[in-house]
């Protein structure tokens, strides 16, 4: 439509005058800027126009997105699974505890088994809940036969039901017993508390052997009074053979000097028995230092019987040695092997009477040899025999002033330090014979 317009302009302006052709180009000019303004109201409407399309189309976008989610099922936490994941997050807990539980009774039950004293458990329906090893074996019981019985029937001795009834009763702890369980002379203390338990109040029975605690105080009392019984006899010979020549007896020449041999004799008698007690300590403690050399056992015997035979000649005694063809060189301490010969010669010949006889005899195996000193004396009587070589200590007390009771500690000590052992024996009637035994190879014995 406008290129029709425009094309017939020229020859409108040419028909009419200059005036109204003017006024024409005019009225041109302002029909063709609102058109012109048409043109651009109509671009912005349009524009406009998609813009609110644009809008509205995201909104749909955006309710159809709403209503699609409400009309889709909404994944709501379940109940019975809360509480399922609930309980297995505590199973899961009590399932710990458990095995922790099990692992400590475990642990428990495994200290028990392996403390030297006895215990025995029992509830409020008196019957026994526990037994361990060392129970078991005090009370000679089996204890698959003990658990769920009545506990008299386990313990199967008065004392101890007394005492457990004492503790059931409520008293709070009732002194310990001193009892005999097993095999005669061993002694075990008893002791019994009470507990609260799950069903009423249980007792806990503790029993301890003590009869290697009371032979140890046996042998402590021992030595204290044979220590100061061989202590004060001395002394008191030398305070009066001292008091005696402060009175007068000094002035005589021939009294004086016989007295101060009596006190030389009573010092001698003191100096070897602090030798002997230093001695004894050292070897006890492992301190004592030992010279170690290839020996020849036959020749150490033969030296060490002939400085004996003067004694022995003189109490009428026979020394005889038994020795094997051929013996092997032992590695040792001649001189402290040499003193355990002379001690066992010395008590021999001290406790055999006169017209006895006294025989040394060796047994040569591969690897030990075997030494064995033998009287026709009056024998050990058999209570003795497990104690002679402790210190101190004297069989026959009527012979207690005719040595110091060391000679046998100190045999003991030092054969022990060579790696070998010590022994007795003493058939009835027949005297006694104390022997050792040495490795041949102490070196070896010894690593």
């Amino acid at each position: 439509m406008p290129a029709p317009v425009l094309v017939s302009v020229p020859i409108l302006l040419a028909e009419f005058s200059p005036a109204a052709g003017d006024l024409l180009a005019v009225l041109l000019a302002a029909a063709l800027g609102m058109a012109v303004a048409a043109l651009v109201l109509r671009w912005r409407y349009r524009r406009q126009l998609a813009a609110r399309i644009e809008a509205l189309q995201r909104q749909l976008a955006a309710h159809h997105a709403e209503a699609r989610a409400l009309r889709e099922p909404v994944a709501l936490p379940d109940p019975l699974e809360r509480l399922r994941a609930q309980l297995d997050d505590a199973l899961r807990v009590s399932g710990e505890q458990r095995r922790l539980a099990e692992a400590e009774r475990e642990q428990l039950h495994r200290i028990l088994e392996h403390l030297s004293d006895g215990i025995v458990i029992i509830d409020a329906q008196s019957k026994v809940r526990l037994l361990n090893r060392a129970a078991h074996e005090l009370l000679s019981t089996g204890r698959g036969r003990a658990i769920g019985r009545p506990y008299p029937e386990v313990l199967r001795d008065y004392e101890l039901d007394e005492l457990v009834r004492a503790a059931a009763s409520g008293a709070t702890s009732p002194p310990s017993r001193f009892v005999e369980l097993g095999r005669p002379g061993r002694t075990v203390q008893a002791l019994a508390s009470s507990l609260p338990g799950p069903s009423g109040p249980m007792v806990t029975l503790i029993l301890r052997d003590i009869t290697e605690l009371r032979r140890t105080e046996a042998i402590r009392r021992d030595f204290i009074a044979n220590v100061s019984h061989d202590l004060r006899t001395p002394l008191a010979g030398l305070q009066a053979l001292v008091e005696t020549l402060l009175d007068g007896a000094l002035e005589d020449p021939s009294v004086a000097r016989d007295f101060l041999n009596r006190i030389a004799t009573e010092v001698d008698h003191l100096t070897r028995l602090v030798t002997q007690l230093l001695e004894l300590t050292r070897a006890e403690a492992g301190q004592l230092p030992l010279h170690r050399v290839p020996t020849d056992l036959a020749v150490l015997i033969q030296q060490t019987l002939a400085r004996f035979e003067p004694r022995a000649r003189a109490k009428e005694l026979e020394l005889e040695t038994r020795l094997p063809s051929a013996l092997p060189t032992i590695v040792c301490d001649p001189e402290r092997i040499g003193q355990v010969l002379s001690n066992l010669l010395d008590n021999a010949i001290k406790f055999t009477p006169p017209g006895g006889r006294i025989t040394v005899s060796v047994e040569a195996t591969e690897n030990a040899v075997r030494v064995a000193v033998s009287d026709t004396g009056p024998g050990i009587p058999s209570d003795d025999l497990d104690r002679i070589f402790e210190r101190f200590y004297k069989g026959d007390r009527s012979r207690s002033a005719s040595g110091s009771g060391l000679g046998l500690a100190i045999v003991k000590h030092l054969v022990q330090l060579h790696g070998g052992t010590v022994w007795a024996a003493s058939p009835p009637r027949a005297g006694a014979t104390i022997g050792f035994t040495l490795p041949v190879d102490f070196t070896a014995a010894s690593q």
